[in-house]
């Protein structure tokens, strides 16, 4: 399975997306506190709705999606065991951004991908505190 180098978010299937999320939701539930994942979760939600009411991906979407990378460095700065997810945050976001495929593909991936690894997150027990 591969996960460091996601690349292309377009080109990624289903069982991927759900592999993927089962093995950084695992992850994450050891050392990431829930209201880390949510608070990542609702900026990406407005991104979301953003998505849906627009209809398609554009560069208001591409802008915010980016945007979300110096969150995600201020709060791995700041409690360090989030730094794993951080990267791979970077990374996803870039499997978005840097496709070559459809655009809006790759970032319907994107959510499923993210709201997956809530899921499994839940699913293991993520710390509350």
């Amino acid at each position: 399975m591969e996960t460091n180098s996601v690349l292309d978010l377009a080109e990624k299937t289903a069982q991927w997306i759900d592999e993927t999320a089962k093995n950084k939701g695992e992850n994450y539930a050891k050392n990431i506190r829930t209201n880390q994942i949510r608070n990542v979760f609702s900026h990406i939600n407005r991104i979301r709705t953003k998505f849906r009411n627009k209809g398609k991906f554009d560069e208001e979407i591409e802008a915010d999606l980016i945007l979300l990378k110096p969150k995600l460095a201020y709060a791995a700065g700041r409690q360090k065991q989030i730094r794993e997810f951080q990267k791979f945050m970077f990374d996803i976001i870039d499997a978005v951004v840097n496709s070559k495929g459809d655009k809006n593909k790759a970032i319907e991936n994107f959510f499923a991908l993210i709201e997956a690894i809530v899921a499994y997150h839940k699913f293991n027990g993520g710390k509350d505190n």
